[in-house]
């Protein structure tokens, strides 16, 4: 296993769009196929996690992230999925818990790596 780099908020910036570009393309699908019960955050989720385990290991930024974006994403889901349709509503909520989840991660990261790491 290799270190933990630093994390710029450049490239979370890149590994964001990327994530909710493939949030919009998963929407896209799966109203297409006009299928609720698919899981259109899955290649998000792959995403994430290919990103975390090939350039940033930092175990404690990568758990408090999961916790903060799942939370995210189960309450924004309970507040939106009675508003609009569920297709949209999980394609927004996947996107909201990413950017938390993206945010906590960084900072995190950023904050626990000593200068002259990455």
């Amino acid at each position: 296993m290799s270190e933990a780099r630093a994390v710029s908020w450049g490239e979370t910036a890149w590994v964001l769009t990327g994530c909710w570009a493939l949030c919009g393309l998963g929407y896209g699908v799966v109203a297409l196929l006009d299928d609720p019960t698919l899981p259109a955050s899955a290649p998000v989720v792959l995403l994430l996690g290919h990103w975390f385990f090939a350039r940033h290991r930092h175990w404690t930024a990568g758990a408090l992230a999961a916790v903060a974006g799942s939370v995210a994403l189960l309450v924004l889901l309970e507040s939106l999925r009675p508003r609009m349709d569920r297709i949209t509503a999980d394609a927004l909520s996947t996107g909201a818990g990413v950017l938390l989840a993206l945010l906590v991660f960084t900072a995190v990261a950023r904050a626990r790596t000593r200068p002259g790491q990455g």
